[in-house]
């Protein structure tokens, strides 16, 4: 349980930057640098980074939705369950081959799944179509059709 808590939040650490670059700001991203210096070019942003790498503030904004940051559950946890699939896709090869394994809890865990044990069944049983182009990105869209469709999954899962 210690190590799928101490995945998440590596993996929200991770994604932060991602999220931030996406929202309606400049290259700096929210936080009291984007209220302060708003002008969108290079050197400006320069200064707007640095003024929230230096006070941190930009951590603070994201998790309280101040200093004009936005939360968006939804959009976060789809970057921390691709972040998750790029860095251990070999790994959940392995184990959805085996239909268990530590990282493919934590995958479970990510896609919102309360029970990983037929989540790992499942994906043992679409091994072959789950990993067919052996690509991050197509496995995780497929693991997402997958959840969203099965009915054993719908049941247990959150996504």
């Amino acid at each position: 349980m210690k190590r799928i808590l101490a995945v998440s939040l590596f993996l929200a650490l991770v994604a932060s930057p991602l999220y931030v670059a996406s929202a309606k700001h400049g290259a700096a991203g929210c936080g009291l640098g984007a209220l302060v210096i708003t002008e969108n070019k290079k050197v400006h942003q320069v200064i707007a980074a640095t003024v929230n790498g230096t006070l941190g503030n930009q951590t603070f904004g994201i998790s309280t939705g101040t200093l004009g940051c936005e939360t968006s559950g939804f959009t976060q946890k789809q970057v921390e369950q691709q972040i998750f699939v790029h860095m251990n896709f070999q790994s959940l090869e392995q184990e959805f081959a085996k239909g268990s394994g530590e990282k493919m809890e934590a995958f479970a865990s990510l896609m919102g799944c309360s029970d990983a044990g037929t989540f790992g069944k499942i994906g043992k049983e679409k091994f072959g179509s789950l990993f067919d182009q052996n690509t991050p990105d197509s496995f995780l869209e497929k693991m997402r059709f997958e959840v969203a469709n099965n009915s054993a999954l719908v049941g247990s899962c959150k996504i």
